[in-house]
């Protein structure tokens, strides 16, 4: 006889003051009740076989009332069958479960109901375990096709993953993937690119992700977190990726991958990972606090960058080597020199799937230790120059470490050069190895001790003051803290049950500070914003860098002014965000980076374009004009007019290079000069164009010249793209009478493929001082003054001694302009738009006494 049981009653409701605890017996019979703000629905204990999709999507939830979905006991709900789950609505939180086993699907939770995407909602002590693909759903056409499998996607806005532990996952896709496509505009007609999105995953624990076949396609898309995608990098994402826990993560080469802008990666510990955080696609990223340890497995290493306005900052990385196929990826800190355009806007409809140019990159206080090819230049994607201030960065080998490698190194012997040059190296120190390049930017300090400190090392002695990773109060993340504050609480680090565990959620304390791209020379006034939630109190460590807001509680926007660099060498300064004592004693330093003043103010231009101008056309090889629409004479470089260009075309590629003879102007500067500077504009094409400038004292003949740009490369690249108005500008010391320019027409950014045989210069000029001047000794010193009355601009010529400064002073006798010259000039001049209109002294010193002039300004 077959028994049958009736179940009268499926699930019971308890109220109480206002909210209404729901009890019920199977996970679907959540989507049949009728939820109010502060519900919350309790799963019974036991094991759930359903493969089911349930829908969790309340309405009513505020934040203060927040619905909640939840296991009766932490742990105490096992679902084996791979129950999915789709989380919608707002204020709605997940918590206590474990899944274990059964199969999945592509998006296994997510983060909407369809179009209903969830905001302000949580996922908490929860638990993913070995969840697979379903055999039907496994590619089996033959090819090397691989199915994508996401654990967790996040939609919407503002939500939490917290308190999780995932666990051996061996199949493809992102285990977390934030998908911002939704994010953006879709119809067009507003651009919601721009708007925050917010996202915090903290406090989880990743382990075993194993490594997917590279040969395998979606190989590429197993990241353990990705957070948005190329096609949306310009989404102001924000997200928080913060005090997590990742061993053996290793689905693939990138353990995170940014793609998207304005995210924070802080105080995460990552062990025996083989990968690197990743700043792929998206600018303004912020890498600080995080622990990289290695532990000699080979295949790990610590950041690798592309894309640009990263502040990488105190982190620690230990015993990371890749020396097998993957070494030019994973290193201690790993530079790409690609050539997208970099940090696209927000507003920007278009983006890119290629490696981007890294652009003012802040790279400071960091250690690394005991960690192969600690800074490594990859030319594979591009030879573009890295930018931007690496500084007090402190590298450690202890002697005889298996790992010892030279300080910096790349793909190529000459990677350094060829994209490492034009960085900013300042109070970086190395000790127990080589550095590898010269870089006067190091210094190697044998005073440097190591005292072990458990697994991680303190590092002082002399040499190490202010140098390496400020860490604060956070340590490395060990496996025996995994369900006491990490993680699901109901699991151990291997997966086995504990009872004992902190299921108590807490969000960690957090400081951190937006970073400022590098300044331009002039005094100025920028915002950098705050955000945290704890006090705070902030200084400025430099005395041409002030702050308007001292402290705070929370979130803030800071004042930053910094006055005028009057130096042509760049300086760095910092600020300094201390958490109030009595929490996790937060420090956060904020490196600003201001330019020098501009060459050329403190030189003196040759080619003045006025009718004392010593500058001609001597010859060309090659113009287009035909007197009907094309009038691109070679003299038009020289006539102040970016407007007007000097055309060319190059003749056929040589057999054997990948570049015509070129085309050429010759200019006469009329006598010898020391050269200090050129500057070259082009037309606005989107590719660069490859030229060469060499120099003659003697004659014109091919024989006589020698080249000076580039020095030891075939050609110089323009990097100033899409614009008429904006100069190359090359720093330089030869003696000339003759300047030939040579073009070779336009290339790609890494300059070895020919993309157009003409060529467009749109102005060139040349900064020096006649050779003459500095034999000559006058007995009497002499200037003239023009024009008077003067109006914008005074005009001091035929100065024949050296002097030192130009002051002007107004009637009254107030200094209102003062101009140091750093160098012999015969001619000068000074933009006075500014002044009012008045009787105005105009006061020269040279070595041994001053002469003044009275003038008229009449602006």
């Amino acid at each position: 006889m077959q028994k049958t049981t009736l179940l009268l009653l499926l699930f019971f409701t308890i109220s109480i003051i206002g909210q209404t605890t729901h009890n019920i017996n199977a996970p679907e019979q959540i989507e049949s009740l009728s939820l109010n703000a502060g519900d919350i629905v309790i799963l019974a204990d036991g094991t759930y076989t359903s493969d089911e999709r349930i829908k969790f999507s309340p309405s009513t939830a505020t934040a203060a009332l927040p619905i909640t979905f939840k296991a009766a006991t932490p742990g105490g709900v096992v679902f084996t069958g791979g129950l999915r789950m789709s989380i919608g609505g707002d204020h709605v939180i997940v918590d206590g479960f474990h899944w274990k086993g059964g199969y999945g699907d592509s998006n296994f939770i997510e983060f909407r109901d369809g179009s209903d995407y969830a905001n302000n909602s949580t996922i908490q002590n929860c638990a993913i375990d070995g969840l697979e693909i379903s055999p039907d759903d496994k590619a089996d056409d033959g090819t090397t096709s691989i199915t994508k499998h996401r654990w967790i996607v996040l939609y919407g806005t503002n939500n939490t993953v917290i308190n999780c532990s995932f666990m051996n996952k061996e199949s493809a896709g992102a285990l977390i993937l934030v998908e911002l496509y939704y994010n953006a505009s879709q119809d067009g007609s507003t651009n919601t690119s721009c708007n925050n999105v917010g996202h915090t995953i903290t406090k989880n624990y990743f382990y075993k992700y194993a490594k997917i076949d590279p040969s395998l396609s979606n190989s590429g898309d197993s990241e353990t977190i990705r957070i948005g995608s190329s096609n949306n990098q310009n989404v102001n994402s924000n997200t928080t990726v913060s005090n997590n826990y990742f061993v053996e993560a290793d689905g693939e080469n990138e353990i995170i991958t940014n793609k998207s802008k304005n995210n924070k990666f802080i105080n995460n510990t990552f062990r025996r990972c083989r990968g690197s955080l990743v700043l792929r696609h998206g600018s303004n990223a912020t890498v600080d606090g995080n622990y990289f340890l290695g532990e000699d497995v080979d295949g790990t290493g610590g950041i690798r960058i592309t894309d640009s306005d990263h502040t990488i900052t105190n982190n620690y990385i230990q015993d990371c080597i890749t020396v097998a196929s993957q070494a030019k990826w994973n290193n201690g800190i790993t530079f790409i020199g690609g050539g997208d355009n970099a940090a696209v806007a927000c507003a920007a409809s278009n983006t890119t799937n290629g490696y981007q140019k890294s652009n003012n990159i802040t790279i400071s206080n960091n250690t690394i230790i005991n960690t192969n090819a600690p800074l490594f230049y990859n030319t594979s994607k591009g030879t573009n120059d890295v930018t931007g201030t690496l500084s007090n960065n402190l590298i450690f080998f202890a002697s005889g470490d298996a790992n010892v490698s030279d300080v910096i190194s790349g793909d190529t012997a000459s990677a350094y050069n060829n994209m490492g040059t034009s960085l900013t190296y300042a109070d970086n120190v190395y000790k127990g190895t080589s550095l590898g390049v010269t870089n006067s930017g190091f210094s190697e300090e044998t005073g440097i001790t190591a005292t072990a400190n458990g697994e991680i090392f303190t590092l002082s002695g002399t040499g190490s003051t202010s140098k390496g990773a400020n860490m604060g109060s956070y340590m490395p993340t060990t496996d025996n803290m995994v369900g006491y504050g990490i993680g699901a609480c109901f699991l151990n680090n291997s997966g086995a049950n504990i009872t004992n565990g902190n299921c108590t959620i807490q969000v960690s304390e957090s400081l951190t500070i937006s970073s400022l791209t590098t300044l331009p020379s002039e005094a100025g006034s920028y915002n950098v914003d705050v955000t945290a939630n704890v006090g705070w109190t902030a200084v400025s460590n430099d005395s041409w860098i002030t702050i308007d807001t001292n402290s705070g509680t929370g979130n803030a926007t800071v004042s930053v002014s910094v006055t005028k660099n009057e130096d042509t060498n760049a300086r760095t300064g910092s600020l300094t965000f201390t958490q109030v004592a009595g929490g996790d004693d937060i420090v956060r330093t904020l490196t600003i980076n201001q330019e020098g003043a501009d060459l050329t103010s403190t030189s003196t231009l040759i080619n003045t374009g006025d009718s004392n101008d010593p500058v001609s056309i001597h010859s060309f090889s090659k113009e287009q004009v035909d007197g009907s629409t094309k009038f691109n004479y070679a003299k038009n470089i020289l006539d102040k007019d970016t407007g007007t260009q000097w055309t060319a075309d190059d003749g056929d590629i040589l057999n054997g290079d990948y570049k015509g003879d070129g085309e050429y102007v010759i200019f006469d500067l009329s006598e010898e000069y020391n050269l200090e500077i050129i500057r070259i504009a082009t037309d606005n094409k989107s590719d660069p164009y490859g030229f060469q400038i060499w120099v003659s004292t003697s004659g014109t003949s091919a024989s006589d010249f020698t080249k000076i740009i580039p020095l030891t490369e075939n050609l110089a690249i323009t990097t100033t793209l899409g614009t008429r108005d904006e100069y190359d500008q090359y720093k330089i010391t030869s003696k000339a009478r003759y300047i030939k320019l040579v073009g070779f027409g336009r290339f790609n950014t890494e300059g070895d493929t020919r993309k157009s045989q003409w060529n467009n210069f749109t102005e060139i000029e040349f900064y020096g001082e006649p050779t003459a001047l500095s034999t000559n000794n006058f007995e009497t010193f002499s200037f003239q003054i023009l024009p008077i009355p003067t109006k914008d601009v005074l005009h001091i010529r035929n100065i024949n001694q050296p002097i030192k400064e130009i002051k002007l002073y107004s009637i009254d006798g107030k200094k209102v302009l003062e101009k140091k010259i750093r160098n012999t000039v015969q001619n000068f001049s000074l933009d006075i738009s500014f002044l009012q209109s008045g009787l105005y002294i105009v006061k020269i010193d040279n070595e041994q006494k001053s002469f003044s002039k009275l003038i008229t300004i009449s602006n």
